[in-house]
């Protein structure tokens, strides 16, 4: 069985492998998800292993987390919203519950320090999931169809006439 710590770097591992194989076989929207969820692993572990105490909690809430979070929360939105993938929204959909879980900790300081962590946490195997099982859909089918668009193309404003006013009569 598994320890809590031992949990952690088999998740680091599973990042840092899904970061190769998108890097390797992925298209930009790929590329792009999976580089944010290995920086936010990478600043994370840097933030712990720096850190002597916790000068940096308001409140209750880790404001690195919380800007870890928020900058993530950008990045994967806009590739969510841009992407002509499906699965980019689930992991930003994680990602709300992940950054709402700070706001949550600031109104409710009498929250357990361990419910707030894993409010913060769970989010993150919704993430992998979501990352591996889109990113092979994608390659699955690229190999049926060939390369497709990365992203959704967005056509202007239409050319057809506008509607004239009813009046009443």
């Amino acid at each position: 069985m598994l320890t809590w710590g031992a949990r952690a770097y088999l998740q680091y591992a599973v990042y840092l492998a899904l970061f190769l194989l998108a890097w390797r076989r992925g298209g930009a929207p790929e590329r792009i998800l999976a580089g944010i969820m290995l920086g936010m692993v990478v600043v994370d572990r840097i933030y712990h292993l720096g850190r002597g105490s916790d000068l940096l909690v308001f409140y209750g809430v880790d404001v690195v987390h919380l800007a870890i979070d928020t900058s993530s929360l950008l990045g994967i939105g806009y590739v969510a919203l841009h992407a002509n993938r499906f699965y980019p929204l689930w992991i930003g959909g994680a990602q709300i519950i992940a950054f709402s879980s700070h706001f949550y900790r600031l109104g409710n300081v009498g929250i357990h320090t361990t419910a707030y962590q894993v409010m913060s946490i769970i989010p993150s195997y919704v993430q992998l999931l979501a990352m591996a099982l889109g990113l092979a859909c994608h390659m699955r089918r690229q190999k049926k169809r060939g390369n497709y668009p990365s992203w959704r193309k967005y056509s202007g404003p239409s050319s057809a006439k506008v509607a004239k006013p009813l009046h009443a009569a």
